[in-house]
């Protein structure tokens, strides 16, 4: 079980894993059309990923974005035709209302039209369902994305080490103590088939990597 970021690759039946370095996204197919989950670090990596997998940019047709940092967003002019999704809490992150390190650094707004979702909503693209799932910690409006009831997207509010969910990353999370609330509502949810964060590896054994994490008491800050 891989903690760091797996190539790119298909995972699966339909869904994929584009390697931009040091972060990924994720695709699923959805008839003959794309949906993305995050964007990349820049358009010419996410080209460069997904002509390995023969996948055409111009079909994706949504992009979820876990949160507004640029690892994550700075390739979304590589899908001319998607209607991009934010955290309705997530405008924070980029109105001046939150700040990162230590309260010395504002998000620039993100250059391109987006809508917003909210905890619980559920969308419908094509035949595929996204359910939104709070979590915020790592930014204010960090949001995962439970595809199918099955596939779950967590962008950078947990990583995989060993097998096992942990809190990492913790000197550029805006609340450290909401990511641990966030974590443990994450660990139970039921039906996960595969958990899938941004820094590290996938796994599609979610009950061992959540173990730990079932118990409220559980404190790994």
């Amino acid at each position: 079980m891989p903690d760091k970021i797996q190539p790119t690759s298909k995972v699966s039946d339909n869904f994929y894993i584009l390697n931009h370095r040091f972060v990924s996204s994720y695709l699923i197919k959805t008839g003959d059309s794309l949906i993305a989950f995050d964007a990349g670090q820049n358009t010419k990596q996410v080209l460069s990923e997904m002509a390995k997998l023969n996948l055409d940019p111009a079909k994706v047709q949504a992009v979820f974005f876990t949160h507004s940092d640029p690892d994550h967003t700075g390739g979304i002019k590589t899908f001319p035709n998607a209607k991009p999704y934010f955290s309705k809490a997530e405008v924070a992150m980029f109105d001046h209302s939150t700040a990162r390190f230590f309260g010395m650094v504002y998000a620039k707004p993100p250059r391109f039209v987006y809508e917003t979702v909210e905890d619980g909503q559920e969308l419908f693209v094509g035949d595929v369902t996204v359910k939104c799932v709070s979590t915020p910690g790592h930014t204010s409006g960090s949001m995962s994305f439970l595809v199918n009831g099955a596939i779950l997207i967590v962008g950078d509010e947990l990583n995989l080490k060993k097998g096992k969910a942990v809190l990492d990353m913790k000197f550029i999370g805006i609340d450290n103590n909401k990511r641990l609330e966030s974590i443990h509502k994450l660990a139970k949810l039921s039906g996960v088939k595969l958990i899938c964060p941004a820094h590290s590896g996938y796994s599609d054994d979610f009950q061992t990597v959540m173990k730990e994490w079932r118990e409220e008491g559980t404190n790994n800050l």
